[in-house]
């Protein structure tokens, strides 16, 4: 189970600080908690505070207040269980993946170096060129791979789709669908909201540092709604305002 209390990562000092939260720079006073074997779509935004709360989640992120607990423990005593799979990659550019995947064995027990390798040969990727010199889908793909091979009970997901294209998209959702187990707990940030919509079970949808809705996708769908939707309402976006831009000029 993963829990969070009142966690809060500001961002800002001096003359700033007085305006984090009117800017909505940060996490501000979340509360939440994710039983174990919850699919959790964490949405929003750009600036909404999901990739804080994701960092803050890994152990990452250096807690303003409050605090991130799984199963009880901070997230640095439990790096064991963790997979945390970034856009950003967090692997090392002048590795290899046959290089990258031996620094990851030594480091996570439950890492599966076979699972790794079916996983590259299936997206294509050549574990002997040098992961800076391949495109940004590509190292999406290793980071994807990498991730998905330490048999992690909770996997925190920012934005894994960044660079991949659709047919790629589908591809890991069809593989991460078939590679769970049950128990496994996964937060999800993603932009790509139909596609990510069946997988899920849950969505959070943050605005401006705070959580603004918490929706079952079984209760949202049967109130008729979608889950683009509930982000709009969330969100509190209005689809006419773009008319009011040149308003004046007419």
């Amino acid at each position: 189970m993963i829990v969070l209390e009142n966690a809060e990562k500001l961002y800002g000092c001096g003359p700033l600080a007085k305006d984090r939260e009117k800017l909505g720079k940060g996490l501000f006073a979340t509360s939440l908690t994710i039983p174990d074997g919850q699919v959790v779509g964490l949405l929003g935004e750009n600036g909404a505070g999901k990739t804080t709360l994701l960092r803050a989640a890994a152990g990452l992120a250096c807690m303003t207040a409050g605090r991130v607990l799984f199963d009880g423990q901070p997230p640095q005593r439990m790096y064991h269980r963790l997979a945390y799979i970034t856009g950003e990659g967090s692997y090392f550019p002048a590795m290899n993946p046959a290089e990258y995947a031996e620094f990851l064995a030594r480091f996570f027990l439950r890492f599966d170096t076979g699972r790794y390798r079916k996983l590259l040969e299936f997206f294509e990727i050549d574990p002997r060129q040098r992961i800076k010199k391949m495109s940004t889908g590509q190292r999406a793909k290793v980071e994807v791979a990498a991730g998905m091979a330490k048999h992690a009970q909770y996997l925190l997901m920012d934005e894994p789709f960044l660079g991949k294209d659709l047919l790629t998209r589908r591809d890991f959702l069809k593989l991460l669908a078939g590679s769970l187990h049950g128990g496994e707990t996964i937060l999800l940030a993603t932009h790509y909201v139909e596609e990510a919509e069946p997988f899920l079970d849950r969505a959070v949808i943050l605005h401006r540092g705070r959580v603004t809705a918490d929706v079952e996708m079984d209760a949202l769908h049967a109130a008729g709604d979608t889950l683009a939707g509930a982000l709009q309402k969330a969100a509190g976006y209005d689809p006419q305002r773009y008319l009011r831009l040149f308003a004046d000029e007419e």
